[in-house]
């Protein structure tokens, strides 16, 4: 992934870990630390998808943003940089999401641990369902 757009708007703040202790964990990236502002939270089950959870197709990782989107497995690639994070979304989630593109690049404040970014997003994409795990370059 190359397409290096000037960034939609700049990650100011992260949080992650268990969102639900012993249930969920989540990557809360964000534009500001009052969740008002542009975010992507990436939530991912700590145990395996149930049966019904396959069924209903909510068996991999969740990302819901400030539009009140809510998608399921919805990237095709992720793309970690020095300065950037860019996410190549499915067709279905720029829907779903109310994403004006397919890829959104967003610009890393120098005060944001990448590492935490990087290990978060590594932990819920790589959670469920194997179909919907996105290319990361991370």
């Amino acid at each position: 992934m190359t397409d290096l757009a000037s960034p939609r708007w700049v990650i100011r703040f992260v949080e992650s870990g268990e969102s639900v202790p012993g249930e969920t964990f989540t990557i809360f990236i964000s534009e500001d630390d009052s969740g008002d502002g542009r975010h992507f939270d990436l939530q991912c089950m700590l145990s395996e998808p149930s049966a019904q959870n396959v069924r209903l197709e909510l068996d991999s990782y969740c990302i819901v943003n400030e539009a009140g989107g809510v998608h399921y497995g919805g990237l095709e690639e992720v793309s970690l940089l020095p300065e950037n994070l860019i996410l190549r979304f499915r067709d279905d989630a720029v829907e779903e999401l109310e994403l004006s593109s397919n890829v959104v690049t967003l610009g890393i404040d120098p005060t944001i641990d990448v590492e935490e970014v990087r290990a978060g997003l590594r932990k819920v994409l790589s959670y469920g369902n194997p179909h919907k795990v996105p290319n990361m370059n991370l």
